[in-house]
């Protein structure tokens, strides 16, 4: 059984879908939301179980570990400042919770959890070239996903070197898809407008803004690569496509592929904008540690990840 923490969230899901189309036994852990979205209905029941549980409290992941016979776990759970979160809440959820996995999944003889880091924690690097795990990072940051991440990571690197633990962390670039729902993915918010038949109103957006964009299904790829994998040889492994993306390139997938739909991007009488922070990166990361100790490799570029996207959003079809 693989239990993911906060699996009904984004890329739990995603993850999750892929996982049991696989055959996999999955256990989902959700703390807030507790609806189950379409793409994982088939599986409840058979090879999928979802169970409510607040991570910040060591016996009730224990119990589930123990309970569901768990033997990997992927940490998922994260809670940012949406929705103006205390600092408190936010530590004690992203530290706390991160602490409390760790050692349970320990206790019950669990060899390999994987953290689901961010690539947030390069934040305040000025670099032009892609940025390798070897990294030595910044210790300040202006988020509270970019520090508790930092973080994380080092907690994993502590009980990989105290117990053996193949405690892995995993930098995730800007992973877009279905089910996202956030300010800061632009080129979801264009696919989810254009499925509606709205003008895509971003009038004062960079086109030229560009981040290393993943599609989820390709990042949930590479997850499942690393579940897999008889063995790691490191604890700190980059996920992206690569390369960078522009804002721009994907407004002009939608484009090709829903002609009709009218796009302003970039095109306002205003300053542009952007959703990057002064301390974000201007670069993309390198893949090429997990490409050649897994043979991952992206499969979805920005046209491809747009098609895809609007099929599932215009007919809830997932493959």
């Amino acid at each position: 059984m693989i239990m993911i923490t906060g699996g009904l969230g984004f890329f739990g899901a995603n993850l999750a879908k892929l996982l049991c189309d696989a055959g996999e036994r999955v256990l989902l852990t959700s703390n807030r939301n507790l609806e189950v979205p379409p793409l994982l209905a088939p599986f409840v029941g058979k090879n999928l179980k979802i169970t409510p549980l607040d991570i910040t409290s060591f016996e009730n992941i224990s119990r589930a570990i123990q309970d569901f016979s768990v033997k990997s776990v992927v940490h998922a759970a994260i809670r940012s400042e949406k929705g103006n979160t205390p600092l408190y809440q936010a530590m004690h959820v992203n530290i706390t919770g991160t602490i409390n996995v760790l050692e349970a999944a320990q206790r019950a003889g669990i060899k390999r959890v994987i953290f689901i880091s961010s690539e947030a924690v390069y934040q305040g690097m000025t670099d032009t070239a892609p940025f390798k795990e070897e990294e030595k990072l910044f210790i300040t940051s202006d988020r509270f996903i970019p520090g508790t991440k930092k973080a994380g990571e080092i907690l994993c690197l502590m009980y990989g070197k105290e117990y053996g633990m193949e405690a892995v962390s995993v930098r995730l670039t800007r992973v877009y898809g279905p089910l996202y729902r956030g300010i800061r993915n632009l080129p979801g918010l264009m696919v989810e407008g254009a499925v509606k038949g709205k003008p895509i109103a971003l009038e004062n957006y960079d086109p030229e803004e560009a981040h290393d964009f993943i599609y989820v299904k390709d990042a949930a790829r590479a997850l499942s690569l690393l579940l897999k994998a008889q063995s790691l040889h490191h604890r700190i492994y980059n996920l992206g496509y690569g390369k960078l993306t522009s804002i721009g390139e994907f407004a002009e997938a939608i484009k090709k592929l829903l002609p009709d739909i009218e796009i302003h991007l970039g095109d306002g009488p205003g300053p542009l904008t952007s959703t990057k922070t002064p301390m974000d990166i201007n670069t993309c990361v390198d893949i090429s540690r997990i490409r050649d100790e897994t043979g991952f490799t992206p499969e979805f570029d920005a046209y491809r990840g747009v098609e895809h996207y609007l099929h599932w959003a215009r007919h809830g079809i997932y493959k």
